[in-house]
This record gives structure tokens, sequence and C-alpha cells, in this order.
């Protein structure tokens, strides 16, 4: 009699947590946020690799002062696995006042990897086997008006992130 109820709760709780009858509500989550560091108090512009949080000379006088406290975004999606992820990310945020930043992201899952780039449409990636999509956030700072030097800069980036499982 005791083998019968450890045979029926052990099939139970294979039933219970088997792949083909489990699903998680997706989650979005935030790893770190986007820092550009020291920027000069001048006009001109940055780019930021996605991955690498790398700074470049982008277009007129380059503004970033290299630094370690310059840091990409990195953003996970957790999702069931072998799903269709689409994700839409707001181009070029402007705070109105000769700031603009427009945004490269890298999406990789363990399956594929691709890029947004001044797309306002959704990308589709696939979450793989592991249901996680990471998304590495660099892009272009551009400033068009001269600020202060003790001035802090910020966007509120994740509301420019759209995204849904779709399958």
């Amino acid at each position: 009699m005791l083998n019968k109820i450890a045979v029926y709760c052990i099939g139970t709780l294979a039933l219970i947590f088997s792949a083909a009858g489990y699903t998680i509500t997706p989650t979005f989550n935030i790893v770190q946020t986007i820092k550009f560091g020291t920027v000069l108090p001048a006009t001109g512009s940055c780019l930021m690799h996605p991955e690498t949080a790398e700074l470049f000379a982008f277009q007129g006088e380059f503004i970033c002062a290299i630094s370690e406290s310059a840091q990409n975004g990195i953003y996970t999606i957790i999702a069931n696995p072998n799903k269709d992820i689409e994700i839409k990310v707001t181009p070029s945020l402007d705070d109105g006042a000769g700031i603009m930043f427009n945004p490269r992201v890298q999406l990789e899952s363990d399956t594929e990897r691709k890029y947004i780039l001044n797309n306002n449409n959704f990308v589709i990636i696939d979450s793989g086997d592991s249901g996680i999509v990471n998304l590495f956030l660099g892009g272009e700072l551009s400033i068009s008006e001269i600020f202060a030097f003790d001035q802090t800069i910020s966007f509120n980036f994740v509301d420019a992130i759209e995204w849904n499982e779709i399958n």
C-alpha cells in the first residue's frame, strides 16, 4: 500500500512539473542601467557599443570622457522556453533641452542574436531552450546645447521598451 502511494505521489509530481504542462508568467528584469560616465560640457556626441560598453567618437566633438564608470544597460526577459518574443525599442529619445539618445540594442538568446537600430517595428527573437532573452543597450548620445559640468542627465529607458511573448 505504501509503495502505491509513493508511486502515485511521484507520478502526480512528474505530471505537475512536466515541461508540457508547466508555463511561467514572463518577466522583464533590469540587471544594470546604462551610464555614459562623465560627459564633457560641450556640443557633440559619442557612441556606446551595446555589448561591450566601449565608447567611440560619433559625430562632431567626442564628448564622453573614457572612464571605467561607463557601462552598458543590461536587461533580461525570462519567458517560456522556445517561444517567440517580440521586442520594440523607441528610437531617438529627446529630452527637449538639446540632449538626444538613440538606442542600439543587441538581443541574445541561446539560439540567436538580433539587433535593433532606428526601428519602430517589433523584432522577433526565439527565447530558446532556456527561455532567457538578454538585451544589451548602448547607443548614440548627442548634445546640441552646452550644459553645466555638474549636471546629471538621465532618461527613463525602461518605458521605451515594449515586449510580449507571442506564442
